[in-house]
């Protein structure tokens, strides 16, 4: 290899003619020397080169980081440590009495992946941390950490719940994922995460970077199922490797073994069609769990008695069944008897309860499928869904979505940056708090045509809102900057891509996620009526508002959000609404208002199972 790298950089003649010759060193001593120093340059450079993309990158650190992981906690291996240390710290916590006071590990114990209590940026291109402390509206909440359900989690029984994602856009998919994570919660299953695929709307510059996700790449899941005694996640390749290669899942019909398609395990970026229907052959697949026909309820314990004492509950709630028009500004108290908090659910025109019988309870693996030929999809919010008796634990599957499915640290700390950059603007603008506004303006392929107004009809609905010479983000998916001319003759328009240093190195397919989080810390935000992306900023605006005692908390209202799609749905947020239909539209103060009630109760409920 050196003679060819010599005999290539050996000069040629002026002509191009053939190669001047080289004296060759004249003694065996000379060129064994010579061969030494070109062999330690070589080993120096490659070296340096390895130590480089093995320690130093921080892609590969990333990588190890997950690859131990994976071994560690996605595997279920985080769950034996915790039954052969039963001693074994939690990760730095929030106590009780103070949410925001941060308990320390003791020494010698093992730390966490990343501290979910706060938002360190420091790993992801900053900023720093008292600029970045504005995106925290989560807790950690030890209390939380320790509960489990009083269904399931019987020892020596592993039962799982697997799922297809919605096939519609990123939002329909991350409600429909909070959903099925509290089932698999509830029910006292392992939850197994589907493959990396594409996802509708996010597969941009697939050329340059990945078009491939799975939900560990926007949320923290693996760490969700380190540090919460009551839920367990593996991944698909896992679940496939343990369950399915070992002849444990069978056939529906014949009762015989089942082998995934070409004894395929690993369905990362891979076309999942055959996956899915694989699973739906050898799990039990409730059709009859429609969010828009019942609720998924789930006793305060276990056994059939305790089913039926739900069942007979809602008999007697239908007995003086009232609209959902009742409990408007007219909320039931969080902590009501279960039969009141069931009247409210239920007043949208639920008539039955989806139960989780003896059936699906002894299934080895429960599978939510979603296809939308036969109207079968997970479409709906987690607390419209699920009713729990027990209203401590309504509120702790509550305060888990907040404070645990949440944007990850890389998403969160991008929109940090862009949100400073924002505020700097403002300020040089003439606000001396860095105060702006924020738009989202839904177009693209939305199928509400009422909603698609013209920026002049859109300026006349806000004006009154947002004075005119305010900073205004604008979260869009619109392409084309001269449909804001009627809106920029009055307002200092800004926009994601206006950003670019800020968000260096981000994956494009985050930057939905990122115009949510930024539109979200708006002083006054105007979102689109129907638009599940928007009914996500106001949910984050919600959790903001509880955190933040702002006016209207008690009764989960909100202040300056808004719609700007018209008179008559303007101000809905100033109102408390209980959940109707169209129920995946919108989101209801349900999911935010007074959630952090009962921690204390629940720490009893935890050390007495």
């Amino acid at each position: 290899m050196v003679a060819d790298a010599r005999k290539a950089a050996a000069p040629s003649t002026p002509g191009g003619g053939a190669p001047v010759a080289r004296r060759a060193p004249s003694t065996n001593a000379s060129h064994q020397t010579y061969l030494l120093f070109l062999s330690t340059i070589l080993f120096v450079t490659m070296t340096g080169n390895f130590l480089h993309h093995r320690i130093a990158d921080p892609h590969n650190v990333h990588k190890h980081a997950m690859m131990k992981f994976h071994m560690d906690h996605l595997g279920g291996a985080h769950k034996a440590a915790h039954e052969e240390k039963p001693g074994r710290a939690k990760p730095a916590v929030a106590s009780p009495q103070n949410p925001e006071d941060e308990v320390p590990m003791p020494d010698g114990m093992e730390s966490p992946l990343h501290d979910i209590a706060g938002l360190h940026c420091a790993d992801h291109g900053g900023p720093s941390d008292d600029v970045a402390a504005e995106m925290v509206y989560w807790k950690d909440i030890p209390s939380d950490a320790a509960f489990k359900s009083p269904i399931g989690n019987e020892p020596g029984k592993r039962k799982y719940l697997t799922f297809e994602p919605d096939g519609g856009g990123f939002n329909n998919a991350r409600m429909s994922m909070e959903t099925i994570v509290l089932m698999s919660h509830a029910m006292g299953r392992t939850l197994v995460l589907p493959p990396s695929q594409g996802v509708y709307l996010l597969r941009k510059d697939r050329d340059k970077q990945r078009v491939h996700f799975s939900f560990e790449d926007f949320y923290h899941m693996e760490q969700i199922g380190y540090e919460h005694d009551g839920l367990d996640i593996i991944v698909m390749d896992e679940f496939l490797r343990r369950e399915a290669l070992a002849g444990h899942l069978r056939n529906k019909t014949t009762g015989a073994p089942q082998f995934p398609p070409d004894n395929r395990t690993n369905w990362d970026g891979m076309d999942v069609k055959p996956l899915k229907e694989y699973l739906r052959d050898v799990t039990l697949t409730p059709l009859d769990w429609n969010p828009d026909r019942c609720l998924a309820a789930f006793p305060s314990d276990a056994g059939h008695e305790h089913f039926q004492e739900l069942t007979d509950m809602l008999a007697e709630v239908k007995k003086n069944r009232q609209g959902w028009q009742k409990f408007e500004d007219k909320p039931v108290d969080v902590d009501a008897p279960a039969v009141e908090r069931l009247r409210e659910a239920v007043s949208r025109g639920i008539k039955q309860l989806c139960i989780y019988d003896e059936k699906m309870q002894e299934a080895p693996v429960v599978h939510f499928m979603c296809y939308h030929k036969m109207r079968v999809r997970m479409l709906t919010h987690f607390y419209a869904f699920l009713f729990f008796e027990d209203w401590r634990q309504d509120l702790w599957g509550k305060r888990f979505v907040r404070d645990h499915l949440r944007y990850s640290d890389e998403i969160q700390c991008a929109a940090a940056r862009v949100i400073n950059a924002v505020r700097q603007r403002a300020k040089r603008r003439g606000n001396p708090n860095g105060e702006y506004d924020s738009f989202h303006i839904r177009r693209g392929d939305f199928q509400y045509k009422s909603t698609r107004l013209e920026a002049d009809q859109i300026y006349e609905n806000v004006k009154d809102e947002i004075p005119d010479n305010t900073t205004v983000f604008v979260a869009t998916d619109h392409q084309g900057k001269p449909f804001f001319k009627p809106l920029a003759a009055h307002y200092d328009l800004v926009y994601l891509s206006d950003f670019k240093k800020e968000l260096a190195g981000t994956n494009t397919n985050f930057y939905g996620m990122i115009d949510q989080l930024v539109a979200s810390r708006g002083r006054t935000f105007f979102g689109c009526h129907h638009s599940t992306f928007t009914g996500f900023i106001f949910r984050i605006r919600g959790y903001h508002s509880q955190k933040d005692r702002a006016d209207g908390w008690e009764r989960g209202t909100l202040q300056r959000s808004f719609y700007y799609t018209g008179v008559k749905e303007k101000r809905l947020y100033e109102h408390y609404l209980p959940v109707h239909s169209p129920v995946y539209s919108k989101e209801f103060p349900t999911s935010w208002r007074d959630i952090d009630k009962g921690i204390e109760d629940l720490l009893d409920v935890a050390a007495s199972a």
